[in-house]
């Protein structure tokens, strides 16, 4: 499949007075219906790409797309299909942080393509698409560097090896190998919040709560220091993943209608505790509690460990 034939992302409700009205009235159901559509549209992902006969799917996305639990829920489509699925991660490919490339204020650039082993990534997926199997290296994250063991991957006669990571579209990582047999993937929030006629929070907006509440239940980072690296984050996603998401075949929505409402009142906490009076962060800060003071809250106990706003708040079957 070209990269002018990718399929375009399904559309969800993304009006906040459409998303209140059902987070009021039927808040389970609405909660039901958004999960389903979501996993619908993986499981029709799943069946084209079989179609595509692929060896390979690479899956990309920015911050707080989702793609870690979406690599998780394509792997359980696909096995519903009858194909086995091994998972990578790209994360395993990075260079130990003293040969990490240096940005021009010093500090590390681990966002960078060159921050991974490319060498290593090329021959692991020249090795699957040629003899079902490779050597996969496992990074240390505590000594922030590569660990002295690697796993052997290999993949049954009808497998299908999974491959997420920022980096996943770069065309380097693919250029050594055969044309066909690799599917690609870009995932998303791709659509942004609307009140009425106006534009409430764009996409990357959505995406910045999500990360807020995310980093700080499960990576101690306070709300100040995701908002003050965020800029970081941006200048990352239009570097390394925006010039090459035209290359994907399938285009994946993460949007979720009730999203917010789960997200909210955890969201005001940090935000309320943000102490800058200036600047950006604080102007940012109080755009955000305006929108999500305006967002009816929606139980968090009504997701099911299958939901992929788990990946932010916890208790999931990927978390």
């Amino acid at each position: 499949m070209s990269s002018t034939q990718h399929t375009e992302f399904v559309r969800f409700p993304n009006d906040l007075q459409e998303m209140n009205r059902m987070a009021q009235v039927q808040p389970a159901k609405m909660v039901s219906r958004a999960d389903q559509r979501f996993h619908n549209s993986i499981h029709e992902i799943a069946k084209k790409a079989l179609r595509q006969n692929c060896r390979v799917i690479l899956l990309a996305g920015p911050s707080s797309s989702g793609k870690t639990t979406t690599a998780h829920f394509l792997s359980a489509a696909l096995n519903q299909l009858g194909h086995e699925t091994k998972m990578i991660s790209l994360d395993d490919f990075y260079r130990a942080q003293e040969e990490t490339p240096l940005r021009e204020d010093g500090s590390h650039d681990f966002e960078c393509l060159e921050a991974l082993r490319v060498d290593c990534i090329q021959r692991c997926l020249k090795d699957l698409t040629e003899s079902n199997s490779c050597e996969v290296p496992q990074f240390d994250f505590v000594q922030h560097r590569p660990a002295a063991e690697s796993r052997r991957l290999a993949l049954s006669p009808n497998g299908i090896a999974i491959i997420e990571g920022i980096h996943a579209l770069n065309p380097a990582l693919t250029a050594q190998l055969r044309r066909g047999g690799v599917v690609r993937i870009y995932i998303s929030v791709k659509q942004d919040i609307s009140n009425g006629s106006e534009q409430l929070l764009s996409a990357h907006e959505v995406r910045m709560i999500r990360r807020l509440v995310r980093d700080y239940n499960f990576r101690s980072t306070s709300p100040e220091q995701t908002l003050q690296m965020w800029d970081s984050v941006m200048e990352g996603e239009r570097r390394y993943i925006l010039p090459f998401k035209h290359r994907a075949d399938f285009t994946v929505n993460s949007l979720h209608a009730y999203e917010l409402g789960v997200l909210r009142n955890p969201a005001l906490l940090l935000l309320r505790g943000v102490t800058e009076q200036s600047g950006w962060v604080a102007e940012e800060v109080n755009r955000l509690l305006f929108a999500l003071l305006l967002v009816h809250p929606v139980d968090p106990a009504l997701l099911p460990p299958t939901s992929l706003i788990r990946e932010f708040i916890g208790g999931g079957l990927y978390s």
